[in-house]
């Protein structure tokens, strides 16, 4: 894992507990963009905001605004640190970090409006992104 992986991970790690909020940014709350947003304001990385969403989407805004800014990689090459993007009721509207440990087991970071908070949950158990999108540059 790169320098940068780690430190995402982590810094996404740290949030876990914090309290699922539609478009929340901060520890009072989060969204499942927010998170990805607020891990990586952490680690020094700059993330360009999607605002104005609605609660439930049925669009493909997040993927169109993800694919705008971030690089996408195919998903058999997807490493620690990257932001998977999947599918819920048909559309693609969830992300979250995804998490290669050397034991093979692959998890998800994120904040998910059922659980209530942010988790960190097995890949095989939650389902795999459809898509994946590295930040530009880190890995």
């Amino acid at each position: 894992m790169s320098d940068f992986g780690i430190q995402f991970v982590e810094s996404a790690r740290s949030l876990k507990g914090i309290p699922w909020r539609h478009q929340g940014r901060d520890v009072l709350g989060l969204d499942c963009i927010g998170l990805c947003i607020r891990a990586a304001f952490l680690v020094g990385v700059t993330l360009p905001d999607i605002k104005g969403y609605p609660r439930r989407q049925a669009t493909n805004l997040l993927q169109q605004k993800l694919s705008q800014h971030l690089s996408v990689v195919p998903i058999a090459e997807w490493k620690s640190g990257d932001i998977g993007l999947f599918r819920e009721t048909g559309h693609p509207v969830h992300v979250g970090v995804l998490v290669r440990s050397e034991d093979g087991a692959n998890t998800v970071i994120h904040a998910h409006a059922r659980r209530r908070k942010v988790v960190e949950e097995d890949l095989d158990s939650y389902g795999w992104p459809q898509t994946v999108y590295r930040i530009e540059g880190t890995i």
